[in-house]
């Protein structure tokens, strides 16, 4: 698994206990949580920027994802599927760098790994519209 992969799932995770326990975040992210094989090879530098970026930037990111929701409440997602989106989200508006499309392919990849057999197919819709969006903004439509 790639560094910024491992990355990605430890985001995922890391916002995933944040819902569940209330983690401060400077705990959440020092990840001692994270043992063996995922903290030797996860860029974890990367993972507190999405962890970290997420959290401040959490109304931005929950809005475009409730202006996306066809007929469903952000709040009623698994809490799984809703960590995804997030940090997805959170790299799509503000790590421009990265290129949509690989952010959507990891985010996929992680809904397929960590959430319910076709929550993939809602993860990809959401965020293949909210990144038309993103892109006619930018592009001054």
């Amino acid at each position: 698994m790639l560094a910024r992969h491992r990355a990605r799932r430890i985001a995922v995770q890391a916002l995933y206990s944040r819902e569940i326990n209330d983690v401060p975040l400077d705990e959440l992210l020092a990840f001692s949580w994270i043992t063996g094989e995922d903290a030797a090879g996860a860029d974890l530098e990367f993972a507190r920027l999405l962890v970290s970026g997420t959290i401040e930037a959490a109304d931005t990111v929950d809005t475009l994802i409730r202006e996306h929701l066809q007929h469903w409440d952000l709040e009623r997602t698994a809490l799984v599927e809703r960590s995804i989106l997030r940090v997805a989200v959170y790299s799509l508006r503000f790590q421009r760098d990265i290129p949509p499309q690989v952010t959507i392919d990891e985010a996929v990849e992680l809904a397929k790994s960590l959430a319910s057999d076709d929550s993939y197919r809602f993860v990809n819709g959401v965020l293949d519209a909210i990144n038309r969006t993103i892109e006619t903004s930018d592009n001054g439509a």
